[in-house]
């Protein structure tokens, strides 16, 4: 079988009772918009799926809204791909040249498409936690996505945060249990919303807060820009943990919600301008 007949059946077995398959934010609400995740595995294999669906899907605007519809909002990062797909036979727009100029007029183009998506029920912020919580039946603890706190951290930063959120909205309803011992530490943050954390240790800092279910931003710790050391090997400090968070962010009333951006004093907005270029527009 060629490689489009491989795509074509398994498309086939993965619609749904509507006959739709599922927008790939609706199937992968832990996946953000730019992560490896699309690239390889599960997450590449429903975008071929998905890209032969809209193929075959009829072209007119109501019935890809409707389809849209059938389906929970897409986050705020994902509105050039649902555009795309109310307007498939869209012309792109011709490069410009002057650079700044064009610039502004894409700036300009996709705030008039967020405001028109969101106008129509298609985007939402923080839309990817709604849609995750929606599938849960039960509580999960973050002991069982990660071995430790400080690998939960790094490598499932996003599933990590959504898991401790929906622990911290439960947490009157909930008994913590026994806690296996690379855990341990997290108890207190758990059960009663208070942590201690060290900055110097900043994935196990963050572990905590997210399980506290309140993250501090690095201002409000005595951090400052020069903390910065722009890596991700597990001995970073908390002002690059606190960036790998934020790089989990969707839309920038998420990032006002949860990080306080719109708080950063002035020393720290060209660093945030620099290193979130993922949430935007920035609140500053």
């Amino acid at each position: 079988m060629s490689h489009s007949g491989q795509i074509l059946a398994r498309l086939s077995a993965n619609l749904d009772p509507q006959g739709d398959l599922p927008p790939p934010w609706a199937q992968f609400p832990t996946y953000e918009r730019y992560c490896i995740g699309w690239r390889m595995g599960s997450g590449e294999d429903w975008l071929m799926m998905w890209s032969a669906f809209l193929d075959d899907l009829p072209r007119d605007l109501d019935a890809r809204i409707a389809y849209l519809r059938r389906h929970p909002p897409a986050p705020i990062s994902w509105t050039d791909r649902v555009w795309a797909t109310l307007y498939p036979d869209e012309p792109e727009l011709p490069e410009l040249e002057d650079e700044d100029a064009e610039i502004a007029r894409d700036e300009a183009i996709s705030a008039t498409r967020r405001d028109q998506l969101s106008a129509w029920g298609l985007i939402a912020s923080d839309a990817a936690y709604t849609n995750w919580l929606a599938r849960q039946e039960r509580a999960h603890w973050p002991w069982a996505i990660a071995d430790d706190p400080v690998n939960a951290a790094r490598y499932v930063t996003r599933t990590f945060w959504f898991v401790t959120r929906q622990l911290h909205e439960r947490r009157d309803q909930l008994k913590v249990p026994d806690l296996p011992p690379p855990w341990g530490a997290c108890a207190r943050a758990l059960a009663t919303g208070e942590a201690e954390f060290d900055p110097a240790q900043g994935l196990a800092a963050l572990a905590l807060m997210l399980c506290a279910g309140e993250v501090k931003p690095p201002w409000a710790l005595g951090c400052t820009p020069d903390d910065f050391d722009d890596t991700f090997e597990l001995d970073m400090g908390y002002v690059d943990a606190w960036r790998l968070w934020l790089m989990t962010f969707d839309d920038v009333e998420q990032a006002k919600r949860f990080a306080k951006l719109d708080e950063a004093p002035a020393e720290w907005q060209a660093l945030l301008q620099e290193q979130l270029y993922f949430v935007e527009p920035l609140p500053f």
